[in-house]
């Protein structure tokens, strides 16, 4: 039999003979039976050589595999019912065999496997038995077979063991188990098998498809950047006034370290510094000297190698300077030597870029300002007096002044006129007359000649005063006394007035 086994295509052969076989028997209708009813009792002969799972009847040492005889005329009609598997357990199992208690029970009446023999993962058979005629002799009981695990023996099982039919389930292939110890009773196990015939561990185990090497992914690379924040600056200037402060401009830098450079487009525009390595601060500062009131532009660029350059905008907005108002910038008087003084005259005080605080002032005795100072917009009030003036033109200078504003200055110009008709005042002695009624007044342009007199006064009074006298006229006066009776005195010496 080992010679038959060793000649690996006929063993090749048999084993898929076996397979097919198996599926046969899992297709077809049979019926669950005990250990007894499969096996039947041990036989061992005068060779100490024992035949476990084959019926007894059946044994012939001629041949390779057991066989059953149909010797009886009177063939049965084998029934094969469907039969349950039996989950495999984690260690190798191993078949116990014991004896039937009858030599001639017939297939038919065997019984029905308990429910411990039974699992639920059964496959499903036709219920309608399959028979087959023949001539066959009566058929043997079946032997129990109980499942345990495999314990750490193998090989040739120990003598005395025969009669309870123990064998693990590996040798069962073989059917040749010594009492005494010979080395083929245990049967050969797969892997015995496996490594005898190359071909079934090829069967068994076929070789996978080598897994390719998958080269590693490199990590993505990341180019350096450079950043630049705030991206907007935006500056405020007055005219006159001091320089807006600077502001700055982060520079950041990501992936690596770069040296970087910074320019900018605008004259007024300062950058510091210029250039820097890594992270750093970068300083704008404005100059709007020279700036009409406005919205100016500029950019700042910084680059780097291998990066994007950067842009921050710029804006400088320059207003116009604070500055104070005077309104209007002159002021024009026009007085009568001996007349009243001439009306006084405004001037509007206003505030350019906020709200000043401002001072007048002027140059001339004759001019009085108010109020003097003031802040914001205001009224500012000039008056002249010309009492002690001469006639002629006379002038001035008003000055507001508010601080960090240019200063305004009003010009102011004062003419005092003769008068048009010029008066004399006439003054003379009393008349000491008891009787006295009152004194007359005579005028001419000549001496000498005395028309009618121009005023007659009546009491005791001595003075008077003459108006109307034309400029450039030479005037010649004399006083004359009367009584209550009527009569005239003579004449008072004669006084004279040019009017120029």
């Amino acid at each position: 039999m080992r010679q038959v086994i060793r000649q690996r295509p006929i063993v090749i052969c048999a084993i898929a003979l076996g397979l097919m076989t198996a599926h046969v028997s899992l297709l077809q209708s049979i019926p669950s039976a005990s250990a007894q009813q499969v096996t039947g009792s041990a036989y061992q002969g005068n060779s100490g050589t024992g035949y476990q799972g084959r019926r007894i009847e059946s044994l012939d040492p001629s041949l390779p595999y057991p066989t059953k005889s149909l010797g009886k005329k009177d063939t049965q009609s084998l029934t094969y019912k469907p039969h349950r598997l039996i989950r495999k357990p984690q260690n190798a199992p191993v078949a116990s065999v014991e004896p039937s208690s009858s030599s001639s029970s017939s297939v038919d009446s065997l019984p029905t496997p308990t429910t411990a023999l039974q699992h639920d993962n059964t496959i499903p058979q036709s219920k309608e038995p399959s028979s087959f005629t023949g001539s066959a002799r009566p058929t043997v009981p079946l032997a129990t077979v109980s499942v345990a695990p495999l314990g750490t023996t193998s090989g040739a099982t120990a003598a005395g063991t025969a009669s309870t039919g123990t064998i693990p389930l590996a040798a069962a292939g073989t059917g040749n188990s010594s009492a005494s110890g010979n080395g083929n009773a245990g049967g050969r196990s797969m892997s015995k098998l496996a490594t005898e015939m190359p071909g079934l561990a090829q069967l068994m185990s076929p070789p996978s498809a080598p897994t390719p090497s998958i080269p590693p992914i490199p990590p993505p690379s990341i180019n350096p950047t450079i950043g630049a924040s705030p991206t907007v600056l935006s500056f405020t200037a007055t005219q006159g006034a001091a320089n807006p402060a600077p502001q700055t401009v982060t520079i950041s830098n990501t992936g690596g370290t770069l040296s970087w450079n910074a320019s900018e487009t605008a004259s007024w525009l300062t950058l510091s510094p210029a250039s820097g390595s890594g992270a750093g601060t970068l300083t704008a500062t404005v100059n709007p000297t020279g700036l009409a009131t406005g919205t100016y532009n500029g950019m700042i660029s910084v680059a780097a190698a291998g990066a994007t350059s950067q842009s921050v905008s710029v804006a400088l907005t320059v207003a116009a300077a604070p500055a104070i108002g005077a309104s209007p910038a002159a002021l024009s008087f026009t007085a009568t030597q001996g007349a009243a003084n001439p009306a006084p005259q405004t001037v509007t005080i206003s505030n350019i870029g906020g709200t000043l605080s401002w001072n007048a002032s002027e140059t001339a005795s004759w001019l009085t300002l108010s109020p003097a100072s003031g802040s914001g917009a205001g009224t500012l009030t000039a008056t002249v007096n010309t009492a002690s003036l001469a006639t002629g033109p006379h002038t001035t200078t008003i000055t507001v002044a508010a601080s960090g504003a240019p200063s305004r200055t009003i010009n102011v110009a004062l003419t005092v006129n003769a008068p048009a008709s010029s008066s004399a005042t006439l003054t003379w002695n009393a008349n000491t007359e008891n009787n006295l009624a009152g004194y007359k007044v005579y005028r001419a342009t000549a001496s000498g000649t005395y028309g009618a007199p121009i005023t007659t006064i009546v009491g005791n009074v001595t003075n008077y005063v003459a108006t109307g006298l034309q400029v450039g006229t030479t005037y010649f006066f004399v006083v004359t006394a009367y009584d209550t009776a009527g009569n005239e005195s003579g004449v008072s010496n004669e006084v004279s007035k040019s009017v120029f």
